[in-house]
């Protein structure tokens, strides 16, 4: 790969040569390339179902008020994972000087989510958290059409690796993402609703190289 780029770059000063006015002597021993790039992770999104971790129990009547039980829970967990392998990142470490992960939330549901993401190893276990400071909040959606569907807020949010601190989690192979469901003020005309909203998540990446040939 290296030989083919510098063959390559070297076709390209040929081509040009003609209309080089100070043509250089001798080419340089090695190029020095930095490249900035961009490519999305996955998507997925996470509702109130046992697929995104919720206790389905839950969803049982509460004799005294008539309510789901979740209703009188301080907060809905929801989490799922992302497969992501970082697992041959040790072997280019010195050629990596960043990565940028960004991180889209819809929230589709009519209170406050907090959200935060995990670098899980082969083992299950954390590595580090994406967002250092902690959970991020997202804003509720707003109800349309009496609480039938939400128009979703939107949070977009950059989480800024640096080679030091990943190598922390150089031997990653998925992300998971936990979201807690603020239950305060709940309208209860929207209940018969939540088993229909959902989280959506859109997660992406952007890395810049230094590559040497």
């Amino acid at each position: 790969m290296r030989i083919s780029f510098l063959v390559s770059l070297l076709l390209i000063f040929a081509g040009f040569s003609s209309c080089m006015k100070d043509k250089p002597e001798d080419f340089p021993d090695k190029v020095i390339w930095d490249p900035e790039l961009a490519f999305p992770i996955g998507t997925k999104a996470y509702g109130m179902n046992a697929e995104s971790g919720f206790d389905t129990t839950l969803f049982e009547e509460d004799p005294l008020t008539g309510l789901p039980l979740w209703v009188n829970e301080v907060e809905v967990v929801m989490k799922g994972s992302i497969d992501f392998d970082l697992s041959n990142l040790d072997s280019y470490i010195d050629s990596v000087n960043w990565i940028m992960f960004r991180l889209g939330i819809y929230n589709g549901f009519p209170n406050e989510v907090m959200t935060q993401a995990y670098f899980l190893d082969a083992s299950s276990s954390v590595l580090d958290s994406m967002f250092s400071d902690g959970p991020l909040a997202v804003s509720p959606g707003t109800p349309i059409s009496e609480g039938e569907s939400i128009d979703p807020s939107y949070s977009r949010n950059d989480a800024m690796f640096d080679r030091e601190r990943l190598t922390a989690i150089e031997n990653t192979t998925e992300i998971l993402f936990r979201a807690l469901l603020l239950n305060q003020d709940i309208d209860t005309n929207l209940v018969p609703y939540y088993p229909n909203y959902e989280i959506d998540i859109e997660i992406g990446m952007m890395t810049n190289l230094t590559i040497e040939y």
